[in-house]
Parts: C-alpha cells; sequence; structure tokens
C-alpha cells in the first residue's frame, strides 16, 4: 500500500484548493520551489499542476495570473530536468532526435505557412519543451531507481475517490451536461481521459500481472470501470478497449510472454467470474446489455442511431477537417490553429506571447493532417513509431497498455499537443510507460 501516502496527501490538497481562490496560486509557488530540488520533485510538480489546472469550476475558484504561473513552473520543471540529465551518465534517449526533427520541421512549416504564425511557433516550441521535458525526466528517474508506481497510482485513487461523493450532487457532479459524470474534474471528458488509463493499469495488475494480487484491487477495478462508464466518454472506453487489442495482437505475433501472461490471467477466477456475470445478465434480461450499451454509444438519445451519435458528436469535424486539408495537402494550414470563427487566441499583454489558444479536434490522424498537410505529418509519424518502439522494448505489458490507452484517447479528443492542458497529463503517463527501458542503466 505504498500509494497510500501519495493518495492522503493529494486528498488535502484537492480539499485545501477548494478554500479560497487564492490557494491554486500559492500552490503553484510552491510547486515552483519543489520542482527545483530535482528531476523526481519536477515530475511529482508538473503532475499535480495539470490535475489543479482542470479541478472542477463548481468546487474550486482561481484568483490571480493562474495561467501564466502554471507556465513558469512548467518552465522551472523542464529547465531542472535538464540540469539533472547533464548529470547523469546514461545513453541517448533514441526517441528526443525524432521529436526535435519533427518539431524542427513544423517551425519552419509555420514559419512560412501558418495562418497564425506566432501562435502555431509558440505551441509546436511548447509541445517540444513538455515533451523533451518528460521524456529525459522519467529517463533521470529510471536511473535513479524511481518507482512511479506509487505517486500515479495515489493520484488516481485520490482523485476517483474524491469524485465519488460529487455522484450525490448533480450540480457538482454533472455539472458541464447533466448527463455525463466529471466528479471534481472540469468535464467529463478529461475524467474520461483521466480514467482510463487507470482502468488499463488497475485491469493488467488485476489479470496479467506475475506480482501477487492485492486484496484491494477487487474492489479498485470495477469501482475504476464503474466511473468511467458513468462519464459517458466514449472516447476513453474505447482507448481501454482498443489499447488492449494492440496488446493482444502484438502478443500473438511477438511477444510470446505477454501471450503467457493473457493466458494466465483469462483462466484466473476473476476473470471467470466476470463471465460468469455478463453471461448471467444477458440471460436473465438479453435486452439489457444491449440498451446499455447503445445508450452509452448515443449518449442518452435514444432517438438518435449509432451514426447520427457519431455525426453530431465527432463525424463533421472530421470531414471538415478532410475538406480543409485536401484544399492545404502539403501544408497545412498551421500547427496547432483552426479556421472556426471561433477561434480567437488570448494573448499575454506584456509579451505578446499567446496564453491560451484552444482548438477542439477530436481525432488526431485528420487533425494533424489539416494543421501540418502531409509535410509534417510524414514527420509526426517517423516520431510516433519511434515512441511506439521504445515503449514496446521491454517484456512487461502494463505500462504499454496504460500507453495504448493514453494515446489513443486521441482518437476522439485530440490532446496529444496540448503541452498547455491536459496534454501534459497523458504525456506524463506515456513517459512513465518508458520508464523500465533505462532501468537497467543506472547511473554510476
Amino acid at each position: 500500500m505504498k500509494m497510500l501516502p501519495t493518495a492522503a496527501f493529494v486528498s488535502v490538497l484537492l480539499v485545501v484548493l477548494a478554500a479560497h481562490p487564492v490557494a491554486p496560486i500559492i500552490t503553484l509557488i510552491f510547486l515552483g520551489a519543489w520542482s527545483l530540488r530535482g528531476a523526481k520533485q519536477a515530475i511529482q510538480a508538473l503532475s499535480l499542476l495539470v490535475l489543479i489546472k482542470f479541478l472542477n469550476p463548481a468546487i474550486y475558484h482561481f484568483a490571480g495570473p493562474f495561467a501564466l504561473g502554471a507556465w513558469i513552473v512548467t518552465g522551472v520543471a523542464g529547465l531542472r530536468i535538464f540540469v539533472d540529465n547533464l548529470r547523469v551518465q546514461s545513453k541517448r534517449h533514441p526517441v528526443i532526435p525524432w521529436l526535435l526533427l519533427f518539431s524542427s520541421m513544423v517551425f519552419v512549416e509555420s514559419l512560412f505557412f501558418s495562418r497564425y504564425s506566432i501562435v502555431s511557433m509558440f505551441k509546436i516550441t511548447s509541445f517540444t519543451f513538455v515533451a523533451a521535458t518528460v521524456l529525459i525526466g522519467f529517463k533521470v528517474t529510471a536511473s535513479r531507481s524511481v518507482d512511479w508506481t506509487p505517486w500515479f497510482l495515489g493520484i488516481w485513487i485520490s482523485t476517483a475517490g474524491l469524485s465519488i461523493p460529487t455522484l450525490l450532487f448533480r450540480n457538482i457532479g454533472f455539472a458541464t451536461n447533466g448527463s455525463g459524470f466529471q466528479g471534481v474534474l472540469n468535464h467529463p471528458q478529461a475524467l474520461g481521459a483521466f480514467l482510463a488509463p487507470m482502468v488499463a493499469w488497475l485491469t493488467g495488475r488485476l489479470l496479467f500481472s506475475p506480482l501477487r494480487r492485492a486484496s484491494w484491487l477487487y474492489a479498485a477495478t470495477p469501482a475504476a470501470w464503474t466511473l468511467l462508464f458513468l462519464t459517458a466518454a466514449r472516447t476513453a472506453l474505447i482507448a481501454v478497449v482498443a489499447g488492449f487489442v494492440v496488446v493482444f495482437l502484438v502478443a500473438l505475433l511477438r511477444r510470446p510472454e505477454w501471450r503467457k501472461s493473457i493466458r494466465k490471467g483469462v483462466v484466473k477466477p476473476v476473470s471467470a467470474l466476470f463471465a460468469f456475470a455478463i453471461l448471467s445478465l444477458f440471460l436473465l434480461k438479453p435486452s439489457l446489455l444491449a440498451e446499455t450499451v447503445f445508450g452509452f454509444i448515443r449518449k442518452g438519445d435514444s432517438q438518435a442511431t449509432v451514426a447520427e451519435s457519431f455525426q453530431s458528436s465527432r463525424g463533421r469535424g472530421i470531414e471538415g477537417q478532410w475538406v480543409t486539408f485536401n484544399a492545404n495537402p502539403l501544408y497545412g494550414i498551421g500547427f496547432g490553429v483552426s479556421l472556426d470563427p471561433s477561434f480567437n487566441p488570448v494573448l499575454e499583454p506584456l509579451t505578446g506571447l499567446p496564453l491560451s489558444a484552444p482548438v477542439e479536434k477530436g481525432f488526431l490522424p485528420t487533425a494533424i493532417l489539416e494543421e501540418t498537410g502531409i509535410f509534417g505529418t510524414t514527420f509526426f509519424v517517423i516520431f510516433l513509431v519511434s515512441f511506439i518502439r521504445h515503449v514496446f522494448s521491454k517484456t512487461e505489458l502494463l505500462l504499454p497498455w496504460v500507453f495504448l490507452a493514453s494515446l489513443l484517447v486521441n482518437t476522439g479528443e485530440m490532446i496529444f499537443f496540448s503541452a498547455g492542458g491536459f496534454g501534459l497529463y497523458i504525456w506524463l503517463l506515456m513517459g512513465w510507460a518508458t520508464s523500465p527501458r533505462w532501468e537497467s542503466k543506472r547511473a554510476p
């Protein structure tokens, strides 16, 4: 139960943050100071920062220049990690050169072809800084034998645990749209993206890990699945399931040790109990399962077909992105920008740099084509392939599933490049998935 101190600390922090609007700014100051202690503390600060940024506005209120303060904390944490990296005698990170190649190509592309050059250049620069910070940070901490499992598990348990009581208060737990559960976070989609890697880890740990199963997993795993379902975040559920499908296919094709773990997991009593429960439910009321599944897919709109539901939520956006790409096939319209009239970047008055330029693009493949064209997408694919190969180079299937659940969230909520937003959260988890790659390459 090593995660309990972290869970207790994060729970206390979240309660304190609700006490006064100035509390988040004070917390940012402490996080910046804490990150100066080392790479481990810097990653911890970034983890708490992204959680704080997406807290439920029905509970939490922020006063002061929070957005600017958040960027300062990110910068301080990144610089501290880079300094620590200079002190570690280990091999160069194999993904970083491909990240820099992609970013440099998109930066040049943004300079000449973006509809909002300053926004595109700032976004690709901030993304590169954060991505490199995360990748190098986990390399440094792995070389120092830091085990991140208790830390992230503690954050998951604390956030999910504090979210559960809000089920009793619809004006808080369902504040955004009245149907999707958001708990202590600011949107059901945010909670869904938050829970997807958690569900993947808990399920994998319960069924497929060679380690001894702890009793609390039998309660935590179904609870996490239930909360994920209550969010009505279809993308998050798809990310978990599709992530396992990919792991299963890789196991069949290339990883006999994964096949062995999956085979053992399938025959465990808990798997049999789960299958028996589903079968019993289906036999007792055959229509219930189908109604529940289709209700989830249609998000409660009983009159809409599955196709109509997809078209209204993601299909229309994908269609528009494809049309824009066809009109700008080589270089796109600009990294991180949109042609939508609602796109209105917020600039910092003193520096003129973008503080906020949010875009809502649900499907990563068409979004990256629209923004960077064939030129930028080619380098992105090269970078992504190198990243995936790096994660899959170790034998344990647990963290690759977490990685895939985090990555595949971008099939419906494109946050991969959102360095100043929720993308930082999935990057931290994807970075965590690279840790085992460095554990045998310790600094002297």
